[in-house]
């Protein structure tokens, strides 16, 4: 959460629920690290430890590469 209000990012309950719905998903299939697309934010998730690695709002998404991930979830 340190993380999401560093980049005045915010998460409505229903959001990290969703979050934690899409980490059990990836978690059941292996995934150790995942980038996560919700709306105008994408999150890089250690799965194993359900912390965001990092987070980026659409502005700062703009050409931006995402490495070390091995999945990645859309989360509408």
């Amino acid at each position: 959460m340190q993380r999401l209000q560093s980049r005045n990012i915010t998460l409505s309950s229903d959001d990290v629920d969703r979050m934690n719905q899409m980490a059990d998903k990836a978690a059941a299939k292996g995934s150790k690290q995942s980038l996560f697309m919700m709306g105008d934010t994408a999150m890089v998730v250690s799965i194993k430890n359900r912390v965001v690695i990092t987070a980026v709002d659409s502005d700062s998404m703009k050409e931006n590469v995402f490495t070390n991930i091995d999945s990645a979830a859309i989360i509408k």
